[in-house]
């Protein structure tokens, strides 16, 4: 079912490459660090806290750039990104219990975004970016160490596990800015970028316990070149 879906992405990515008349297409090739954190958890009261931590990974690809005018263009990309948080809530009633979570996903992206250059100064220019991005959840997996504290030494209990009961999909808005630039008669790009994801995915949690509902958000920093 994956390799279908796969296919079904790689040639809606190269599509647009045949059925577009317009020449000075572009192609190329980007990479860079991704710092991800998920976000839904609310206190509703003081009875729990929450301490959320980012995910370090890498976030890269390919892509495609289809002019419009002189200064927008629709760019089209498929990217491997990795994605997850951590996550350390704290109960204080009726009895103290931490519980600390260690989310990792992996996605292929494939973000759909319209660029705007509003600054452009011989071989420099400045741009801006914004649109949506669909993600098919390749892997991913989780491990939960809670620590338990009644009369007596703690009770610490760990678990771990895939991701397999969790969303395929996942849907984004995306934005974004970033400088092109010549260097060596090569054109580069340097980029950052943000991820909001609107799906709320309901993540693993203790045994016994409701599943953690979150989104996925990442910041990319990226550098790029073109063919």
């Amino acid at each position: 079912m994956k390799k279908s879906i796969y296919s079904l992405l790689f040639l809606s990515f190269l599509f647009p490459a045949f059925v577009n008349a317009q020449t000075g297409v572009r192609f190329g090739l980007k990479s860079g660090y991704s710092l991800a954190i998920q976000y839904g958890i609310t206190p509703a009261d003081n009875t729990f806290m929450v301490d959320t931590h980012g995910r370090n990974g890498f976030a890269g690809g390919i892509f495609a750039y289809f002019p419009i005018t002189e200064s927008v263009g629709i760019q089209q990309e498929l990217l491997y990104a990795m994605k997850g948080s951590r996550q350390n809530v704290t109960i204080t009633t009726p009895v103290s219990i931490n519980t600390v979570s260690e989310y990792n996903l992996n996605y292929f992206d494939m973000p759909i975004v319209i660029k705007y250059k509003f600054v452009k100064i011989k071989n420099f220019g400045i741009y801006g970016s914004t649109g949506i991005s669909l993600s098919l959840l390749m892997n991913g997996d989780y491990h939960i160490t809670s620590t338990i504290n009644v009369d007596g030494p703690p009770i610490i209990v760990k678990e771990s596990g895939d991701m397999k009961g969790l969303d395929t999909f996942d849907y984004s808005f995306v934005y974004g800015a970033g400088t092109d630039f010549k260097l060596l008669s090569k054109d580069f790009f340097i980029e950052y970028r943000m991820t909001v994801g609107w799906n709320t995915l309901a993540m693993p949690n203790a045994s016994g316990a409701a599943p953690v509902p979150l989104r996925n958000q990442d910041y990319i920093f990226a550098v790029g070149m073109y063919f």
